[in-house]
């Protein structure tokens, strides 16, 4: 697995996953904002890509090594939503806040049609046109759509079928049922079904989780089409700057509401004020 860095030794580390058929470069543009805060690591699903669980592993044992096995935030769309669960069952401390977006929790018979070409006419999902159909049929946005031509046109055959395979055979762990963090379960009003009940199915068994339902977001929603409500979330939930910003504002309001004296100035200012009254009824 070949991992991509933005390093900042001295910052906390997000680590995000990227979803199947995609790269860390459908993360580029919350990385131009989020690496002023955090050292970005990137795991890259490439044709070493052979399962969830080894996957899993290859991550942890990166982070045991990199960064004596604990980083700030682990996050993950889709499989790589699927990854950063498994990771979570193996390790529950690994990361103080772990972001889990648009992850199956359970197998499915029904697969999206684009995903079934993917894995069995590769040549037809390599002409463009129709691999912007295919796209289409998944996301909503052209954000990724580059991406995901380029990355389908350069893996190979087996590496697409063992994603979707992992994608829609994944069950939770059931050595999953806690984290010493807290975990967010991002998932779109628009999304199937299926997506929802996963969230649900993992929220029943994670104490410290939080369902964050975004409203009329399709599959990859937030972090493929929307990256800037991405980077809002994170500076929200993770950094809780919007709390800071809220509490500096309160306090502006109240300093210009009553402007505050210490004690020994407001006897001095009430002392003026007598004596001024008392020379005027003179």
């Amino acid at each position: 697995m070949n991992i991509k860095k933005y390093n900042h030794k001295k910052k906390p580390v997000f680590m995000y996953i990227h979803g199947e058929c995609l790269s860390p470069y459908s993360f580029s543009t919350q990385v131009k904002e989020l690496k002023k805060d955090f050292e970005i690591v990137l795991p890259f699903l490439d044709d070493t890509f052979i399962s969830i669980q080894q996957s899993a592993e290859e991550i942890i044992q990166y982070i045991d090594n990199e960064y004596n096995g604990h980083i700030e935030v682990l996050a993950g769309f889709s499989l790589g939503g699927q990854i950063v669960a498994e990771i979570l069952s193996r390790k529950n401390n690994i990361c103080e806040f772990a972001i889990i977006e648009g992850a199956l929790m359970y197998p499915i018979k029904l697969h999206n049609w684009s995903d079934i070409i993917a894995s069995h006419l590769p040549m037809l999902s390599h002409n463009e046109l129709f691999n912007s159909f295919m796209y289409y049929s998944k996301y909503n946005d052209a954000k990724a759509e580059k991406i995901y031509y380029q990355v389908m046109h350069h893996l190979n055959t087996q590496t697409v079928s063992n994603m979707y395979k992992e994608l829609y055979n994944y069950t939770i762990p059931a050595t999953m049922n806690d984290m010493s963090g807290k975990l967010a379960i991002l998932v779109g009003t628009r999304e199937g079904r299926e997506y929802r009940k996963s969230a649900d199915i993992l929220h029943k068994r994670m104490d410290n989780s939080e369902i964050f339902m975004l409203m009329k977001y399709c599959h990859g929603g937030l972090s493929l089409d929307h990256p800037e409500e991405y980077i809002r979330f994170i500076k929200s939930w993770v950094q809780e700057k919007d709390k800071q910003s809220r509490i500096q504002s309160e306090k502006k309001k109240k300093e210009q509401e009553f402007e505050y004296m210490p004690n020994w100035k407001h006897l001095l200012n009430l002392y003026k004020s007598k004596k001024e009254s008392m020379t005027t009824c003179k």
